[in-house]
């Protein structure tokens, strides 16, 4: 072991961390519910998005059931309703009433207007790992408010999501400077 390897400290948590948070919307029981998912993983050129959703969790019974959910990245001004989206169940709570809801090319992937930037997805396939279902969805549509954009590319500094440390110290941030860099 070499004299710099001795300098580093085992860390045991997730290290690809902090990430935006989304909230992954389904229809449960003809109702649109949502709820946070703080580490989401786009895969294939983002073709195709992965997560993780605890068996438990009310908007998985949507998921099954239609075979679509929606994933939505709120921005720093919702994070009351997102609060309530982590902290409350869909069983308890009706959270269609926290937004405002469309529709895109799938009918059962309820879409949140206030979230800036919106994807419907599809199941792909749905991965069993005891406690929890892993969930990958094949991207139908996505949408961003044009005001997020900046030269027809998405500037996620006009987008304003809230950041969530899930390997640190579970809080949420807001995204830092853009690091200039030179051109080629």
């Amino acid at each position: 072991m070499n004299a710099q390897s001795q300098q580093k400290k085992v860390f045991e948590e997730n290290m690809f961390s902090p990430l935006p948070i989304a909230l992954v919307g389904a229809l449960v029981n003809g109702t649109p519910n949502f709820l946070v998912i703080g580490y989401i993983c786009p895969f294939d050129f983002g073709r195709y998005l992965f997560f993780s959703l605890y068996k438990k969790r009310h908007t998985r019974i949507g998921i099954h059931e239609h075979h679509t959910f929606s994933v939505n990245v709120p921005t720093e001004n919702l994070i009351n309703e997102v609060t309530i989206c982590g902290s409350k169940s869909g069983r308890d709570v009706d959270k269609s009433t926290l937004f405002e809801t469309f529709y895109g090319e799938l009918k059962t992937a309820p879409m949140i207007q206030q979230c800036p930037i919106n994807i419907e997805c599809e199941i792909a396939d749905i991965l069993d790992y005891e406690r929890n279902d892993g969930i990958i969805g094949r991207v139908v549509k996505s949408y961003v408010n044009p005001e997020c954009l900046t030269d027809g590319k998405l500037d996620m500094q006009k987008v304003h999501p809230i950041i969530w440390a899930t390997g640190g110290d579970f809080n949420y941030y807001q995204l830092g400077n853009r690091i200039p860099q030179e051109e080629k």
